[in-house]
């Protein structure tokens, strides 16, 4: 895991200050690759790259960066390959010879020999930049799951990209301003739709693209898209539930074995919940040496005891002793808000998802301890469709499919006393705003956290008619998503929206802060894939999600950790009094002049400091408040 950046004359003429510029740059990214950084800079100056590097993979190794052999083709990279070794095997019976133990080499040579094509055979995560310096070209990439980020901006005839905002922001000579779409997106959904930041004319790769520059032009294309249709036949067959767990569990032994890194210690997240206990049993039954494992302490329902006569912290200590690993507990309160208040003057990229503070918390711990990696268990819960959102969007699913054939069925399925009927007839709490419909299909993910009627209280003329890009198909899609359920459209946005552009950042934001990279097992494409077109019956069971999942751990840990209900992740690090005092939210919002400079109601700071208001909304508020002070300070560098 590591940390790029670059600055590109589009017509290559000479960039002023070029080489301040990139320093720069690489040291904003200090956190991302402490273990060594280096530029490469054009004579004619018409091009700086530079890259940072945490060495994991032979990380006593020292090379060249960004990585070249030629000293004309230079690859500045930012993730891992997995499945690097078998890679290299092949190229070297091409005849290909290597002069570093490292993944990076692998990544540079494969792109040569393959012409910056067959991406799919590339187990792993990255965002890189690829440039050649007799051509004056250059590629950009992100990965199909976007576990890693690249933001990127045309402005002034130059292409200027980072694996962050800030070292952008740092070097734009034209002041930038804050796109009031995104702000609603962003405190809709907790990030902006992808493709977009926070700020206006910054942008953000999207999952599974490329963007090329090409004679003196740039040009975007997917090199890459999710294909569950491989899985059709397959169930088609109707395999039985053994022959389906037997073949995920196989996947999944295969995807977590290739993760576990040789050269540096590794800690993985067990809070005694499905994926995170079976992440844990995987490695233990795998590996010769057994994980280290961590629970964060971030909430008071963590010690409250569930129908299994143990709390969710208790039951992460029971599962650690069933498996003989090293556990540790901590408390993510402490210095959590000093953490809130960093991310809060950092939300350019627009996640202000508040759980990003305890990933950093966890990632503060395991650099402390020396290590660089740690398992992440996200994933199941969106494609299995586990959360209680989803659950209630399978039971609107039935009643769709028998009001289906009725004459006008859309209208009825809008109308108010019809809608107030269905709420307390199937016990709707989620979705209860009803912001979802079936034709087009539009899809309420689980972190949609505001709904429409509270924006019509502080913006002046929201269109709460409006379809937001995370619930929608993605138009790459819509083939294949003509052979799909309703159930399996709602794992197919997850995976190429939701995951990418919200879960993803929020996790690489959180451990990169701190120098350790994170790595996701249940991502895999290949999984993902085979979990899209997996039909409900195995996913959704007695109203009780991941059935498969729980079946498979009750085979390895019994009934008692394979039945606990559903929790959140974790605890709003605000909800302690402590915290909540010294991040003083609420006089941030008195005291600023931010709301006057966009289409808010007059009434919104009232509104947001009413004791009734959620307090995910003044959050919301500081952040961008503290965000936008910030971004004063980087438009003034130039004046």
């Amino acid at each position: 895991m590591c940390g790029i950046s670059g600055i590109i004359s589009l017509n290559k003429s000479p960039i002023e200050n070029l080489e301040a510029k990139i320093k720069l740059m690489t040291r904003l990214l200090d956190h991302r690759g402490p273990d060594q950084n280096g530029i490469y800079i054009a004579k004619n100056k018409s091009c700086a790259i530079s890259n940072n590097r945490l060495s994991i993979v032979s990380p006593k190794e020292k090379i060249d960066l960004p990585f070249t052999k030629d000293k004309k083709n230079f690859l500045s990279f930012n993730g891992e390959i997995y499945n690097y070794l078998e890679l290299k095997n092949n190229l070297k019976e091409k005849g290909i010879s290597f002069i570093t133990n490292t993944d990076t080499e692998v990544l540079y040579e494969y792109l040569k020999e393959n012409n910056f094509k067959n991406f799919n055979k590339l187990n792993g995560m990255w965002s890189f930049a690829f440039y050649d310096e007799e051509k004056h070209e250059c590629l950009l990439s992100r990965d199909l799951m976007g576990e890693r980020h690249l933001y990127y901006t045309v402005q002034e005839d130059q292409l200027v990209f980072s694996s962050e905002m800030k070292p952008i922001l740092s070097v734009l000579k034209k002041k930038q301003e804050i796109d009031f779409d995104s702000l609603i997106a962003s405190w809709k959904f907790y990030a902006c739709e992808p493709g977009k930041t926070l700020i206006k004319n910054i942008y953000r790769l999207k999952a599974g693209e490329n963007l090329k520059f090409l004679n003196g032009k740039i040009e975007k294309e997917n090199f890459q898209i999710l294909h569950p249709e491989i899985w059709f036949d397959y169930f088609k067959s109707n395999p039985s539930f053994d022959a389906v767990s037997l073949k995920l569990n196989e996947m999944l032994f295969d995807e977590m074995k290739i993760r576990v890194p040789k050269d540096v210690s590794y800690f993985t997240t067990l809070s005694g919940g499905i994926d995170s206990t079976l992440t844990n049993v995987i490695l233990s039954e795998t590996q010769k040496e057994k994980p280290n494992s961590i629970f964060g302490i971030s909430a008071d329902y963590q010690h409250v005891k569930d129908h299994s006569g143990m709390s969710e912290l208790e039951s992460s200590h029971y599962v650690a002793k069933i498996l003989n690993i090293n556990h540790t507990e901590i408390n993510l309160f402490n210095n959590a808000a000093n953490i809130m208040n960093d991310f809060a003057e950092d939300c350019f990229d627009g996640c202000i998802e508040p759980c990003t503070a305890n990933f950093a918390g966890m990632a503060s711990y395991i650099k402390n301890k020396k290590s660089k990696v740690i398992f992440i268990s996200d994933g199941p819960d969106e494609m299995m469709n586990s959360y209680n959102s989803e659950l209630e969007g399978n039971k609107m699913d039935k009643i769709y499919s028998f009001l289906r054939y009725m004459p006008n069925h859309n209208s009825i399925l809008k109308n108010g006393l019809v809608q107030k009927a269905l709420i307390k007839f199937l016990g709707i709490e989620k979705l209860k705003e009803f912001e979802f419909r079936y034709r087009p299909f539009y899809h309420t993910p689980k972190h949609l956290v505001c709904a429409n009627s509270f924006f019509d209280k502080i913006i002046e003329k929201y269109d709460n008619e409006k379809l937001f890009d995370y619930g929608l198909i993605d138009s790459k899609y819509k083939e294949v998503s003509k052979s799909l359920d309703f159930n399996q459209i709602r794992s197919l946005n997850y995976a190429s929206k939701s995951l990418p552009d919200t879960y993803n950042l929020r996790v690489d934001k959180a451990f990169m802060k701190y120098s350790v990279e994170a790595r996701l097992p249940y991502q895999s494409i290949k999984l993902i894939e085979f979990l899209i077109a997996m039909p409900i019956k195995f996913k959704i069971r007695n109203n009780e999600g991941k059935y498969i999942l729980r079946k498979n751990l009750e085979k390895k840990v019994g009934r008692l950790i394979a039945s606990r209900p559903k929790t959140p992740m974790g605890g709003y690090l605000w909800t302690d009094n402590d915290v909540m005092k010294k991040l003083k939210i609420n006089e941030k919002i008195e005291s600023s002049d931010f709301f006057k400079n966009f289409p808010f109601k007059k009434n919104i700071k009232t509104l947001l400091l009413d004791k009734k208001t959620h307090p995910a909304s003044r959050w919301a508020a500081m952040c961008y408040i503290n965000t936008f002070d910030k971004l004063k300070n980087f438009n003034s560098l130039d004046s």
